[in-house]
């Protein structure tokens, strides 16, 4: 990380560019001038969200790939890195998404951390000087927890970027968490940002109940087994505790379940009551745009498998069976192109043309339904949810099942609330037990946010990776696909990026890499 230039071009304004000796541009943003202007200390806090649509986050494909290293979806030749972490071939010289992460939070980082630190003096009204610390200190916790999630602990840089930093060493896991915390805290302590923007340009920054559900996500993790492994109840009070306190809040910051679970993913219903936090992509509001319909449809990289398939229940909640997709719970038909299905305006369309190598595709996300290939198709401007209100609920449920002895009343409210929406059955209260309610919530979350990239964060922290990764996966018909395999003992993290160790001789690798 430099401190000599931001590198963006942003809202109109010239690219930052350093300054010799002797002079001072006066044609070019520098950092000594780019904050002297509103429209440069705008373009700097636009500088710190347009990370989040890079491939190594959440841009191009990255969330569907994701996908790919879950039982639930086949990445047949590697894309972005992603098979090599389902095969557990991955090491820490591993291209793609291993090493391009770490690059490009620590990127947002920086611009986030320097943003805040010219923000005093930055030319720009007062209210929104207090949004903008707001929106900064959400956006460092996004990328903190994106790199302690994935890496556990990490180096922690809270100030503008200086050359010092490239030699510190890892903090640990509970420093950075702590750290995260702060900001996230500071945000819904002190208000800095409110529950909703009132204008339409402004959709789409970080609120107060991002920050919420931000902080209960973290906590969830942290609660969970991989981090948690003596199942601390204070933890998953904690978990419970922050994601209740998002629900309680649900009328003022308007969140709600989308009436349509498909349309909820598309352009159209962008910002709807589910939204919580999304990443925006676009044709026409000069932000990027993404490849979700181009890898879910014509290259079929995320490739749903029979694995994901069969856990489907149908709509009288019995166990589905091969074959027959007619009668499955609606959020399958709304999520996957499967055997029979339209595709892409062909009626009744044929396994092999779905989809060579698994029988299916991914619909969820992309423009499609029944139509036929649009030939802009690889300009996606569907916003990816990186949170939405159905998780919340979820998150609420899962945690809340943990403290309680048997299941509350609220456990179930949440979780009905949620099948209630697609028109599954609900569940009476005290009709099952915490060890069943478990299943249950662990169950709703992968076929409520299948295709989202959730579920590998889940199996991780569930701890079930190395039962349901160690496997063989297969296509539609139950013919092998490939063997993939889950080294518990290395696995549950990704590897420090060779490079970074090279270039930081005080950064440790995780264990067995």
């Amino acid at each position: 990380m430099k401190k000599t230039v931001i590198g963006l071009m942003l809202c109109g304004a010239a690219a930052l560019a350093s300054c010799n000796l002797d002079t001072i541009p006066t044609d070019k943003y520098t950092v000594e001038t780019f904050w002297e202007t509103e429209e440069g200390t705008e373009a700097a806090m636009t500088g710190c969200y347009n990370i989040l649509t890079n491939s190594a986050l959440f841009g191009d494909s990255a969330p569907l790939l994701e996908e790919t290293c879950t039982p639930n979806a086949y990445n047949y030749n590697n894309a972005g890195g992603y098979n090599v972490i389902a095969q557990g071939t991955h090491t820490a010289n591993s291209s793609g998404i291993i090493a391009n992460r770490w690059k490009k939070c620590y990127e947002g980082i920086g611009r986030c951390n320097t943003h805040l630190n010219r923000l005093l003096a930055a030319a720009v009204a007062d209210d929104r000087r207090v949004q903008m610390e707001g929106e900064a200190k959400f956006l460092r916790a996004l990328y903190y927890y994106m790199l302690v999630t994935y890496y556990n602990g990490v180096p922690l840089i809270l100030e503008e970027p200086v050359y010092a930093h490239g030699s510190l060493p890892r903090a640990s896991r509970e420093e950075v968490v702590r750290a995260i915390l702060d900001d996230l805290n500071d945000i819904i302590d002190r208000e800095l940002l409110d529950w909703q923007w009132t204008k339409a340009a402004d959709q789409g920054r970080a609120t107060r109940g991002a920050a919420m559900a931000l902080k209960a996500r973290l906590l969830l993790f942290e609660a969970s087994k991989l981090v948690n492994p003596s199942n601390d109840a204070a933890k998953w009070q904690a978990a419970a505790d922050a994601a209740k306190a998002v629900i309680e809040k649900e009328a003022q910051a308007g969140y709600d379940l989308f009436g349509d679970y498909r349309k909820l993913f598309l352009p159209a219903n962008e910002h709807s009551c589910e939204c919580v936090f999304n990443i925006e992509f676009s044709k026409t509001k000069n932000t990027a745009v993404n490849s979700f319909n181009v890898y879910s449809v014509q290259y079929r990289n995320n490739a749903p498998l029979l694995d994901l398939v069969m856990d489907y229940r149908t709509t009288t909640d019995g166990a589905a069976t091969m074959g027959k997709y007619d009668n499955l719970d609606p959020r399958f038909a709304a999520t996957n192109f499967y055997p029979g299905s339209t595709f892409l305006g062909k009626a009744n369309c044929p396994a092999g043309e779905v989809c060579q190598f698994t029988g299916f595709a991914h619909r969820k996300l992309t423009i499609y339904d029944a139509q036929k290939r649009d030939s802009d198709d690889s300009n996606g401007e569907t916003n990816y949810m990186f949170i939405r209100y159905a998780d919340v609920l979820l998150m609420f449920a899962e945690a809340q099942n943990e403290v309680d002895a048997t299941p509350s009343d609220a456990v179930y409210d949440a979780v009905n609330r949620v099948r209630g929406r697609v028109g599954m059955p609900t569940y009476a209260y005290g009709s099952k037990s915490q060890s069943e309610m478990r299943e249950i919530i662990r169950h709703e979350r992968r076929v409520e946010f299948a295709g989202e990239g959730l579920y590998y964060n889940d199996i991780r922290r569930w701890m079930t990776a190395e039962l349901v990764m160690n496997a063989v996966i297969q296509d539609y018909a139950g013919t092998d696909i490939a063997v993939r395999a889950f080294d518990p003992d290395r696995d549950y993290w990704w590897p420090v990026p060779a490079d970074q160790i090279l270039l930081n001789k005080k950064l440790e690798q995780n264990p067995n890499y």
